[in-house]
């Protein structure tokens, strides 16, 4: 009888421990919670169990991240207006929050971007259809105009295409950077095929200048001047770039200017063509509660798939963790914003918002034809 009992404790005991473990392990990050499946195999396991995974998943949309204090939705309607929000009722924060962009080029037609890298540093870069550059300080209202970038080449048979990539800061050195892709076109007559070459140029805000850093560069089409191509988080900046397989990462260290390139495991798109072929899938860069991911879709018109990064340079560490669909006359995600909220365009232009908690989709009473969503934190940062 006290051996029955005995047993009947162990079995409780373990069972309260495998419970807790399961509790913790939930509100792990994705990359921890990867390399705990080397302690013990049945934790391998848990990204097939659904209990666990809607656990998981709703800890990590949930999760009041630090990435978020004090910080504001931007969002850019057209090439000339911002508008801000600070709450989670759009309704009740919009009629009062348009913010004008500057004209520091002073155009006769000004059209201006946001760089949609975000801004948690508090300052925006802003840059034109012919790709001229501005910093600017929204909170203290300062800007200040970014030199040209130099010609490289005096040639006719040479074309100069500049790519914006990404802008940040580098806390070490107290300096913001711009990081730029310059693309290089050489076509003679007698040639049918043009070739092509493409290197890297840094702008640094303290030297007010221009340089250029000799890394591999991968190809990187002129669509990146599209929203949710790139992103800037915890002083890296992350971009697509194509590669013979479809698209990877390039991650780039604002401090040491090291790059280190996350591949897409071709499985990730089984669904879309028998030949994987991935390059022109829509696929939107965005920070899920402070984690890196990315949207997949829509797929079929009507699903989106999220996928989550455990770790800068590991494949393997991707994660799928949402489906979203059916939802119909969506045309491209924007962006995301704070607590699981998604923000995506629809065929006829408008805006609506997905939560991924509540499963709720909403639409936006805001016109626009440009949209792109920005994490925004005030500062007084100067630019001089």
């Amino acid at each position: 009888m006290e051996k029955d009992a005995s047993v009947t404790k162990e079995k409780v005991r373990n069972y309260i421990c495998d419970d807790l473990a399961f509790y913790i392990l939930s509100k792990l990050p994705l990359k921890s919670l990867k390399r705990f499946g080397c302690v013990r195999k049945s934790w391998i396991l848990l990204f097939e169990n659904h209990h666990f995974m809607s656990i998981f998943r709703n800890n990590l949309i949930s999760y009041d991240h630090s990435y978020y204090d004090d910080t504001s939705l931007l969002l850019q309607l057209t090439n000339r207006d911002l508008c801000s929000f600070s709450g989670d009722n759009f309704g009740d924060n919009f009629d009062d929050v348009i913010i004008d962009l500057p004209d520091p080029f002073k155009d006769e037609h000004p059209s201006i971007r946001v760089l949609d890298s975000g801004s948690i540093t508090g300052i925006l870069c802003l840059y034109t259809g012919d790709l001229r550059y501005a910093l600017w300080n929204p909170t203290t209202e300062e800007f200040k105009i970014i030199p040209q970038l130099p010609r490289e080449f005096d040639s006719p048979y040479i074309t100069e295409e500049v790519i914006p990539l990404g802008f940040g800061f580098d806390q070490v050195r107290n300096d913001f950077k711009l990081i730029t892709n310059v693309l290089f076109c050489l076509q003679y007559e007698d040639i049918d095929y043009p070739e092509f070459s493409c290197e890297y140029r840094i702008y640094n805000l303290k030297s007010n200048s221009w340089r250029k850093i000799d890394k591999d560069v991968g190809f990187i089409s002129s669509f990146y001047t599209q929203t949710c191509q790139r992103l800037y988080m915890n002083g890296m900046c992350h971009w697509w770039v194509f590669s013979h397989d479809g698209r990877d990462i390039t991650s780039f260290d604002l401090v040491t200017e090291e790059i280190i390139t996350t591949h897409i495991p071709l499985e990730i798109h089984p669904e879309v063509n028998d030949d994987f072929n991935v390059a022109y899938i829509p696929l939107s860069l965005m920070v899920l509660n402070g984690s890196i991911g990315f949207i997949s879709g829509p797929l079929d018109n009507t699903t989106f798939n999220i996928y989550i990064l455990g770790e800068i340079g590991a494949k393997e560490s991707w994660t799928k963790l949402f489906t979203i669909g059916p939802l119909s006359d969506i045309r491209l995600s924007i962006g995301a914003g704070k607590k699981g909220d998604l923000f995506f365009q629809k065929e006829d232009g408008d805006i609506v918002r997905f939560n991924l908690t509540t499963q709720l989709i909403e639409e936006l009473d805001i016109e626009g034809d440009n949209y792109s969503i920005l994490i925004y934190k005030k500062s007084f940062q100067s630019l001089i």
